[in-house]
């Protein structure tokens, strides 16, 4: 999950180094350039968030049902010990 998350964060910091080294090279005003910067910023941060609580969403959702099917295994195994001890409890009777 952790690699994920890396990428995810490589991504976003390649694509603002990017847009930073674009802003710098533009033809316009300070004050329009740092307005449309602060917007751009924002609306990264917003989908770097999204995408972040979306990871860890997704990663809550599979301990869940991880935890679900280890739970379901262990009841299986449980009940499968609890034949066979049965099965061997009645030979065992049987024979003395």
């Amino acid at each position: 999950m952790s690699n994920k998350l890396n990428v995810v964060v490589g991504i976003a910091l390649a694509a603002a180094a990017g847009a930073a080294i674009g802003f710098l090279f533009a033809p316009e005003k300070g004050a329009d350039l740092r307005k449309k910067v602060k917007q751009n910023a924002n609306s990264w941060a917003d989908d770097l968030l999204a995408a972040i609580n979306k990871g860890k969403d997704n990663a809550q959702q599979f301990a869940d049902d991880s935890q679900n099917k280890a739970k379901s295994w262990k009841n299986k195994a449980k009940d499968e010990y609890d034949n066979v001890a049965d099965v061997a409890d009645t030979k065992v009777s049987t024979t003395m």
